[in-house]
């Protein structure tokens, strides 16, 4: 790459606030030249040591009759030859945002077009390592970054309960996309409500599961410290074989990355196996914040619906033997703003390679950072507005406050890990809905700026538990009008297994709501055989 001239020296010194005289520039010249050399040092070691890259076939697009709810990106048939394991004859899809080799991937966006995986995403070996098939890439709000299901750069994903609402996001596709005859587990990521929410509004499983249980190694990050990849199910059974698949038997409490505690955990698969319908001795903890929402003024539609229908969920859980207790998380309503402060910088600082990316503890891909950097330069213009706001007003914050921001909300997630590790002192779980709201209607009429506003409202009682990593479940045990409604229990960190027994105990006794639905839409043919 063209080294620094003095005038570059002159001109982007005064821009970092140290201004050096142009009599100087010329003299520290020496001093970049010798920075530049290591580059080109590193630049040839680096040509000798790169990775071999993964080939695959990369699949196709699906067809409209193969795809009738816009949740699929690419049909594909990835395998590991001769693995067997947990998820030996199920069919899998993944989230466009986690890589697998060969596969393109867009992130959901119609900015990122020319970029292939090398390698897979450490959540992808293992999916694979265990005998799973993938079958599917699903598609996504762009970047990830919005609840609403309206920012795709790809077709909207459409409600399977009515196709005129949205499935919300991010991880939109991969909700939906259970529908589909075949289709038997998915995969997306959570970093502020996005394996939940969809799941929510889609009528599935959904779960988050304790920070750093699941492998994020190799996918694109927005804050470390809230990124989670979780699974999403129709039966709790599939579920627990996903974790088990994923989960090592001896795993780190990474509340302290530098001190990390060692938990040996028991099967899922054992544990939903042994669940029993009989809940006596559970105490579930109703949290009043979590409900407020519905009393708000400006509530939107289906808000007193969906607390209504949560709370009728949470007697039905009662009726179990379970004892439910009405607590105060006074927190909650402060989680999103936080997460949502940090994330603005960390986002920011990811998506512009400062460097790629912010607080990475994990394997990073120059192949991507490249890609990325040359479709922002090239359709940045594409990128929804309010992944836009989100990089300007990041590089504003880092100019006009030097990341202040981002270090203040990651010391404050470490005190609110503690209020929320209280309230679990008193009750095993934590209950609420999951979304606010039942799903809304698409608006195409409006522009990208009040779609993007609404792509964040229904998520006030999720983020949270990103913040902390406690383990958190949306179970579709609850509907409203033909809509389904998520209700949300969050356990203490590292009892990942409980929520799903409890969730197991739940479709044991009473099926999951609307799971006999008559839909409009036509069954696709493409993934027939799973199971």
């Amino acid at each position: 790459m063209p080294r620094m001239t003095p005038e570059d020296i002159s001109a982007l010194s005064a821009q970092l606030g140290f201004p050096i005289p142009d009599d100087e520039a010329t003299r520290f010249r020496d001093l970049t030249d010798y920075m530049f050399d290591t580059v080109d040092r590193f630049d040839a070691i680096a040509r000798e040591r790169a990775r071999t890259p993964v080939t695959r076939d990369p699949g196709r697009a699906p067809t409209a009759e193969e795809d009738p709810l816009h949740a699929i990106l690419r049909i594909v048939d990835v395998t590991e030859p001769g693995a067997r394991g947990t998820l030996e004859g199920l069919r899998i899809v993944m989230k466009d945002n986690i890589p697998v080799a060969g596969i393109p991937m867009t992130m959901g966006s119609d900015v990122l077009t020319d970029y292939v995986p090398s390698d897979d995403a450490e959540l992808t070996r293992r999916v694979l390592d265990a005998g799973g098939r993938i079958v599917a890439t699903t598609n996504m709000e762009a970047f990830a970054f919005s609840g609403g299901g309206e920012t795709s750069g790809h077709e909207r994903v459409e409600n399977p309960f009515d196709r005129a609402r949205t499935a919300s996001g991010s991880s939109t596709g991969s909700a939906v996309a259970l529908w589909y005859d075949g289709i038997d587990l998915a995969w997306g990521t959570d970093t502020g409500g996005s394996c939940r929410i969809p799941a929510s509004w889609s009528g599935v499983i959904g779960l988050k599961p304790t920070h750093g249980l699941v492998p994020f190694t190799g996918i694109p990050t927005s804050d470390w410290r809230f990124d989670h990849a979780g699974p999403l199910a129709r039966r709790v059974e599939i579920m627990a074989r996903g974790m088990d698949a994923v989960v090592p038997p001896v795993v780190h409490d990474d509340a302290d990355p530098l001190t990390p505690v060692r938990i040996e955990r028991g099967s899922y698969v054992e544990a939903v196996a042994a669940a029993s319908v009989d809940l006596s001795g559970v105490r579930i903890g109703l949290v009043r914040q979590g409900f407020a929402p519905a009393d708000a003024p400006d509530a939107p539609e289906g808000s007193r619906e969906t607390a209504a229908a949560v709370r009728a969920a949470a007697d039905r859980f009662a009726a179990l033997g379970a004892e439910l207790v009405e607590i105060d998380l006074p927190v909650l309503a402060e989680g999103g703003d936080v997460m949502f402060a940090a994330m603005l910088e960390s986002a920011t600082s990811a998506t512009l390679g400062w460097p790629n990316a912010y607080h990475w503890l994990s394997e990073s891909s120059p192949e991507f950072a490249g890609a990325l950097a040359r479709s922002i330069a090239e359709r940045g213009n594409r990128l929804p507005p309010n992944f836009q706001a989100v990089l300007m007003v990041g590089t504003y914050l880092n100019r006009h406050r030097g990341g202040e921001v981002g270090a203040r909300a990651h010391q404050l997630a470490e005190g609110m890990r503690a209020e929320v590790d209280a309230a679990l002192q008193d009750v095993d779980v934590l209950m609420m809905p999951t979304t606010t709201h039942t799903p809304f209607l698409a608006r195409p009429d409006l522009d990208g700026v009040d779609r993007s506003l609404r792509g964040w409202g229904m998520m006030h009682n999720v983020p949270l538990f990103n913040l902390t990593g406690h383990p958190a479940m949306s179970m579709p045990a609850a509907d409203h009008d033909g809509l389904p409604v998520g209700v949300m229990a969050v356990a203490a960190r590292h009892d990942d297994a409980r929520l799903m027994t409890l969730a197991r105990a739940y479709e044991l006794a009473h099926g999951w709501a609307l799971q006999d639905a008559r839909f409009d839409w036509a069954q696709p043919t493409a993934f027939e055989g799973g199971r």
